[in-house]
Formats: C-alpha cells, sequence, structure tokens
C-alpha cells in the first residue's frame, strides 16, 4: 500500500533547548495496515515533506505478518521533497 494521510496525526512538539526559531521537534502518530518494509521504503513520507523535520519522531503502529506492532521512527533527513526515516527500535 501507500502512505495514506488519514492515519497520521501530529500530537506535540518538543522544545529544543537551543531555543533557535524553529528548532522544535515534533511528535507524531501513525497508524497504517502496511508493514515495515512498506513504510521504510524510500519515498513513504514524500508527501509529508512541507511538515516533517530533521529530528521529529513517528509513534508508528504497523502490521508485521497479520500482527499488529508498534514500532518508533526518527526523520533523519528532509530535503523539501523527499523524507528519510529511521527504525529507532534496532540496537
Amino acid at each position: 500500500m501507500a502512505f495514506d494521510k488519514k492515519g497520521f496525526r501530529t500530537t506535540d512538539f518538543m522544545f529544543n533547548p537551543s531555543g533557535v526559531a524553529g528548532a522544535n521537534l515534533g511528535r507524531h502518530v501513525y497508524v497504517t495496515n502496511d508493514d515495515t518494509a512498506a513504510v521504510e521504503t524510500a519515498g513513504y513520507f514524500n508527501a509529508l515533506a512541507k511538515l516533517l523535520k530533521k529530528g521529529d519522531h513517528i509513534d508508528m503502529t504497523l502490521d508485521l505478518d497479520g500482527t499488529v506492532m508498534r514500532r518508533n521512527y526518527i526523520v533523519t533527513a528532509n530535503t523539501g521533497s523527499a523524507v528519510t526515516i529511521a527504525d529507532q527500535n534496532v540496537a
């Protein structure tokens, strides 16, 4: 499947202690029937390029072989049109 904005919500933001304008980071949640492979595919979150910024957190509920699971991701890059995320559950 593809990203579906209906499952995405911004829930909060985190103050950045630097105090620099625009440095605060967003906290988001996303619910999908997609699996981790789909969500981690390059370009999956590109539709949110104007909303997400590097360092934002995404708390996600997704599908893994028919089992609902929770994963945490962080936005590692945003070029303005391409968003990259990384799984924070990997040691």
